[in-house]
């Protein structure tokens, strides 16, 4: 039975602020029409919120300020006089183009946001009985935010306009998506509240469960006044075990807690993933999560191909091949792991043709089989925290941060996710306010995750080598995708286990006077040095690697800003090549900063 007699409704999921690039990508959707109701997103916002964020820059505020939420496009007359107007006005422009590409080509329209969003504090200044949690994270943030207590009629009575205003501008919404208690969104006395359960003390008794039905069914209400029914989806919700139980047991009809629903199916790119690396798909993670498509019980198919937090999103050439393997598995369903693997056989002869499917067969199964054993290792190494948020790959890995001047360090600190500028320089490993473990693999390195880099460098090559046949173009930039992946774990590698052996030396480095080395044979040096010296010049070449790579194939497979106003802490600066260049001269003019803490060997 296909998934159109079935009633399955496919969610599409990818922001993007260029309309002409929305059209594309909704003509490409309409491939999934016959085999259900299509729905795109239409709810980026045209630009980041950039009023929202605090004087002298707030990392948990960068969170936040690319989320769309209902006051960003429809806000009530109670909140419109405390967002900026042309803000809204340009949001809402986006949103109605996106609608009205939806409306031509027969598609359906998804709302993705976060609720109840934080609200201006003059908002509240004005109205303050309306004031409901703390949702910032307070060791994260430079300025506290509060949102609305969606346990007030009134509060209720506004979320139910701006929703009705929604499905009035577009009739063709058939859903509604949102994240709590992260990223910008929260509910009172949420246990996962960062700054702990908090708000009124009127609605301290009402469960989880309870809180989380009457917002679902104003949303729903909202919806029905403004023309009709929308289905709910809860996205990322930071819940306690017992209140997830008691979300999950309140829940309206035509509502979804996502990831703890048999109705749902999610799948995707995987740029979640691998950002800022693009193009770099897992066609066997997509056969296998789209196994069960076709079973009955299965109602909706979530499609990801965007960056966490909305930083960007898939190139149209990826969101096709996507598209190909999703519509190849709802056409001939695969059946077990020999079934995944000749669909997989199926992929590689369609792109590669036939002299190079067994090679690039096994290429995709090696990259599927990496990332399991990169999982598996080193969870914790994700990117855009670590290479991007963090700034592994583009600040200089030296053996005392503090020496950098002022000027050499200009191009990355202010980046950096920290509200302390001291942890920031000095902590490599500093993970928004924790710290990135490993456990007891911490000593000197993992083997196991260096032979899952290994495998991938062996991916690209072979990628590449079918650069001639029938989709060569698009393996080639996938190779590519692969190769800048690489580069990215790498570097956190290298600042993981750098930072490490600093700590280990905490001592030396404290000292201040050069060391002057005992007169005696030393094959060694002292400390640590030698496996000192090895982390710095695997970076050093790491980063000059990577610029020859970049020089050579453009930075098409690099996400990052198109100007230095949206360069952020989740995104890379419009010269990245620039940027690295910066950090191995760094490298290179500090090259001798260690023997000044610790003494070389001396044979």
């Amino acid at each position: 039975m296909c998934a159109k007699e079935n009633g399955k409704r496919f969610i599409l999921y990818r922001p993007t602020r260029e309309i002409e690039d929305f059209r594309a990508f909704a003509a490409d959707a309409v491939k999934l029409k016959p085999y259900g109701k299509v729905l795109l997103d239409v709810g980026t916002l045209a630009d980041k919120s950039f009023h929202e964020i605090p004087e002298g820059g707030s990392s948990w505020h960068e969170y936040a300020v690319c989320n769309p939420a209902l006051h960003k496009v429809f806000p009530h007359p109670k909140i419109a006089p405390h967002v900026p107007a042309d803000f809204v006005k340009k949001n809402r422009e986006l949103l109605l183009a996106k609608a009205a590409v939806v409306r031509e080509l027969g598609l359906r329209a998804a709302f993705v946001c976060h609720e109840p969003f934080f609200m201006p504090e003059s908002l509240f200044q004005e109205r303050p009985h309306l004031r409901g949690p703390r949702i910032d994270h307070p060791r994260r943030s430079r300025r506290e935010e509060f949102a609305l207590c969606t346990d007030l009629d009134e509060s209720r009575e506004m979320i139910a306009w701006m929703t009705e205003q929604l499905k009035v501008n577009v009739p063709e919404l058939e859903a509604l998506l949102f994240n709590t208690n992260d990223a910008g969104s929260g509910l009172c006395w949420a246990g996962w509240q960062y700054s702990g359960p908090n708000g009124p003390r009127h609605c301290r008794a009402k469960s989880s469960g309870q809180r989380v039905k009457e917002l679902v069914e104003t949303f729903q209400r909202g919806a029905r006044a403004g023309g009709g029914e929308i289905a709910v989806y809860i996205l990322h919700a930071n819940f306690e075990l017992d209140e997830r139980r008691d979300v999950l047991n309140h829940l309206p009809p035509n509502t979804v807690l996502t990831g703890h629903d048999p109705s749902d199916l999610a799948t995707g790119s995987g740029l979640g993933a691998s950002y800022p690396a693009r193009d770099v798909v897992d066609p066997l993670s997509i056969i296998t999560a789209m196994e069960r498509v076709n079973d009955p019980a299965v109602r909706t198919v979530r499609v990801h191909l965007a960056a966490y937090d909305n930083r960007d999103r898939d190139t149209i050439e990826t969101v096709a091949k996507v598209l190909e393997i999703m519509t190849d598995c709802m056409d001939a369903p695969p059946k077990g792991l020999r079934g995944r693997l000749a669909k997989l056989h199926d992929v590689a002869e369609r792109w590669a043709g036939k002299e190079n499917a067994e090679a690039v067969f096994e290429a995709l199964y090696q990259l599927h089989q990496a990332f399991v054993l990169k999982q598996a290792v080193v969870r914790r190494f994700v990117p855009i925290q670590g290479a991007v948020s963090m700034r592994h790959l583009t600040r200089p890995l030296v053996i005392k941060p503090e020496l950098l001047t002022p000027e050499e360090e200009s191009y990355f600190l202010p980046h950096i996710f920290n509200i302390r500028e001291t942890e920031a320089r000095t902590d490599y490993i500093d993970l928004h306010g924790g710290r990135m473990q490993l456990g007891a693999q911490d000593a000197r390195g993992i083997p196991a995750f260096e032979r899952a880099l290994e495998m991938l460098r062996g991916v690209a090559g072979t990628l590449e080598d079918a650069k001639d046949g029938p989709e060569g173009r698009w393996l080639f930039k996938a190779a590519t995708g692969v190769r800048v992946y690489v580069h990215l774990i790498r570097s956190m590698v290298n600042f993981y286990f750098g930072q490490k052996i600093r700590d280990r030396h905490a001592a030396e480095l404290a000292r201040e006077q050069p060391v002057v080395p005992e007169k005696v044979g030393s094959w060694e040096g002292e400390g640590e040095i030698l496996a000192w010296n090895e982390r710095m010049r695997d970076e050093f070449d790491n980063a000059s690697e990577l610029i020859a790579l970049l020089e050579e194939r453009g930075l098409d497979q690099l996400c990052h800003a198109r100007d230095t106003r949206h360069q952020d802490t989740f995104v890379l600066g419009p010269d990245v090549l620039g940027d690295l260049k910066k950090k191995v001269r760094i490298m290179r003019d500090h090259w001798l900063d260690v023997e000044r803490y610790l003494a070389p060997p001396h044979k």
